[in-house]
């Protein structure tokens, strides 16, 4: 039951009492499973600062606190004030920006969600919009965080673009902090610094061995099961863009063991070379119906009429713009009977778990990616003619990433 706080007068004070926002937050600390849920999350914590800074800039924290009643995504939104014409893009980016930001205060108790993109002050809103403290988070985020970091380079960059993300990959907060406009982090990393490919690699992997491979629990027979056993002996069946060393592609072939299909996996030159290092170091080699090909992205797609096209946690290192390239390629190679999936989070609408807005965030400072809801997805791929989403497929439990089916219009 929510509880109420009061105000001066003794009546009840809209929102959650900080007892009531305790409580809640201590349930989410017990429904964490294991010690590497708990270090996962506090690796992702500190992006969360980041929208705090943004809503007490925009006196986001101030516009609910004066509020007796919940305020829409809409109402709030023109506290996003921007002196540049807007269109109906813009519309839509700042509406998404402003969601991204709530969803990251809600998380930690800072607001109310009384439903879906509808928010409401409580007590900790009310504190943390008292002057004095408004100002104290933003001297010690502005001078302990920077100067010169990616986070203290969020917002001016994003005052600057009328608080919305940026467009392109190339001129983010990341780019900002380090004077290297003009060039993904990605690239900066392949060329500069290697050795953050190799941390993000290694995080990666280590957080996938305490979740679900998504094979295990999509229903891959039903969707494509029937093509693997058709398929002709020079038909490739599944491509995994994008792959890096293989953990993928290598779970897939096991659970197919036995068949006959043809498999590829794709990524970078140096990125397939340092698999093959890794495999050869370890003693290991890939199953035999795994083919090795180079392959940027953002480059046509080499292999054509493949029954499925595959992207794990590509999607969300990339703005629209750049998504929307990406997958165009894919369509050219398409046959009718092909399909994408892409294995990546899928936020839900309302009370979204800290750690996927701390992804969001992460991404959003870091490539000005972004973690998607349902309808962004959609969006996305609306943009890409010749595509539709088919379905959504939701891990049990809310565990790990979702599937996002794309198919063919002609399908």
């Amino acid at each position: 039951m929510m509880e109420a706080t009061k105000e001066s007068d003794g009546n009840p004070a809209p929102g959650r009492s900080f007892e009531a926002i305790k409580q809640d937050l201590s349930q989410s600390l017990l429904a964490t499973k294991k010690p590497t849920d708990f270090i996962i999350t506090l690796i992702y914590c500190i992006p969360v600062l980041a929208p705090i800074r943004i809503c007490t800039a925009a006196n986001v924290f101030q516009r609910l606190a004066q509020s007796d009643n919940p305020l829409s995504i809409g109402e709030l939104a023109t506290t996003f004030s921007s002196s540049s014409t807007e269109n109906v893009n813009d519309v839509d980016e700042k509406r998404d920006f402003l969601v991204r930001m709530l969803r990251a205060v809600s998380a930690i108790g800072l607001i109310d969600e009384t439903s879906a993109f509808t928010y409401q002050a409580n007590e900790l809103t009310r504190t943390l919009a008292d002057p004095g403290f408004a100002a104290g988070f933003e001297l010690v985020f502005d001078n302990v965080m920077g100067p010169g970091s990616t986070m203290a380079q969020m917002l001016p960059h994003h005052q600057a673009n009328g608080w919305m993300a940026s467009p392109t990959a190339k001129d983010g907060p990341w780019q900002r902090a380090r004077n290297t406009v003009g060039t993904s982090t990605f690239d900066s990393w392949i060329k500069d610094d290697p050795i953050q490919l190799t941390r993000l690699n290694a995080l990666m992997q280590r957080m996938q061995r305490d979740r679900p491979h998504w094979s295990e629990w999509f229903p891959a027979d039903a969707l494509f099961g029937r093509s693997a056993e058709t398929a002709s002996s020079e038909q490739v069946f599944f491509v995994d863009v994008g792959g890096g060393r293989g953990h993928d592609i290598t779970a897939l072939a096991k659970k197919y063991e036995g068949k006959s299909v043809r498999m590829v996996l794709q990524d970078l030159p140096s990125v397939i070379e340092e698999g093959e290092e890794v495999r050869k170091r370890d003693g290991k080699s890939l199953d035999s119906r795994i083919a090795l090909s180079t392959q940027d992205f953002f480059q046509p797609q080499v292999v054509k009429g493949a029954q499925v096209y595959y992207m794990h946690k590509i999607m969300h290192d990339w703005p629209d713009r750049d998504c929307v390239k990406i997958l165009s390629h894919l369509k050219d190679a398409m046959s009718p009977s092909s399909r994408i999936l892409v294995n990546d989070v899928v936020l839900p609408n309302k009370s979204c778990p800290l750690l996927h807005t701390a992804f969001d965030i992460d991404m959003l400072l870091l490539h000005t990616g972004k973690e998607r809801d349902e309808e962004m997805w959609e969006r996305l791929v609306g943009k890409v003619g010749g595509l539709k989403v088919q379905k959504f497929w939701h891990p049990p439990a809310g565990e790990g990433e979702g599937i996002i089916e794309i198919v063919t219009t002609s399908s």
